[in-house]
């Protein structure tokens, strides 16, 4: 008989590379998107900018790195949901882009 409380998912470990393409990088409200954004998946998301890695979902940790714009930021995800938080925080800076945040 199969154990019912072992979980189906498959956890993977993803990462992308993507560019801070508005004009004044990753201040308090730009930050606070990119954090609700990370907070909305079961991954355990981390960002590296500038030599530092800090954790996706941390306010404090993200503003220390001082990411303004022009910086590559090397997001990594790890769960069951990997990859649509990848695509879900892609998705998040464009919007901030465009929105000029």
């Amino acid at each position: 008989m199969a154990d019912k409380s072992r979980s189906n998912s498959v956890s993977v470990r993803l990462t992308r590379k993507l560019k801070v393409s508005n004009p004044t990088g990753l201040h308090a409200r730009p930050t606070t998107e990119v954090v609700r954004c990370a907070m909305r998946f079961k991954s355990a998301i981390t960002l590296e900018a500038n030599g530092r890695t800090c954790s996706a979902i941390s306010i404090m940790d993200i503003m220390t790195a001082d990411i303004r714009s022009g910086a590559e930021i090397l997001f990594t995800a790890e769960g069951p949901d990997a990859e649509r938080a990848l695509d879900a925080l892609e998705n998040c800076l464009t919007e901030l882009t465009r929105k000029g945040l």
